[in-house]
C-alpha cells in the first residue's frame, strides 16, 4: 500500500468512525422516541410501525456506507465485516420487541437488546482498532 493510498484509507476509516457514532446517536434519539410515542408526546402520526419503518431506512443507509468502505478495502470476509455484520443483525433485531398491530413494547426485552448493542459496538470498534494499526 502506497503511502498516499494510506492517507486515503486512513480519512476515509475515520470517517466511518464518525458516521458510526452519528448513527449511534440517531439509534439512541429512536430509543427516546418509543417512550414519547408511548407517553402520547410525539407528533400525532408517530407510531410504532412508522418508527419501525424509519429506524429501518436509518440502519439501511447505513449498512450501505458500511458495505461501500468493506468493499473498497477488500474487507468482506474480514473480521471487520463480522462484527459490523452482528451488531446490524442486532440493532434490526430490536423491532422484534415491537407489537405495531397492539401498539405495545417489550421494554425489557428492549433494554436487554440495547445492551447487547452495546456489546456489539466495542467489538466493532476493537476490531476498527486492529485495523487502523
Amino acid at each position: 500500500m502506497t503511502t498516499k493510498t494510506s492517507k486515503y484509507r486512513i480519512l476515509e476509516t475515520n470517517v466511518l468512525l464518525e458516521r458510526f457514532v452519528t448513527y449511534n446517536e440517531v439509534f439512541t434519539e429512536y430509543l427516546k422516541t418509543i417512550k414519547l410515542i408511548e407517553r402520547g408526546e410525539a407528533l400525532r402520526y408517530e407510531t410504532y410501525s412508522r418508527w419501525i419503518d424509519n429506524y429501518l431506512t436509518n440502519i439501511k443507509s447505513f449498512i450501505k456506507l458500511c458495505n461501500s468502505y468493506l468493499s473498497k478495502y477488500n474487507l468482506e470476509n474480514s473480521t471487520i465485516a463480522e462484527k459490523l455484520n452482528n451488531y446490524f443483525m442486532d440493532l434490526i433485531d430490536m423491532v422484534n420487541y415491537m407489537d405495531v398491530d397492539h401498539n405495545l413494547v417489550d421494554h425489557s426485552s428492549i433494554e436487554k437488546a440495547q445492551s447487547k448493542i452495546r456489546a456489539r459496538q466495542e467489538e466493532f470498534l476493537q476490531a476498527l482498532n486492529i485495523l487502523v494499526k
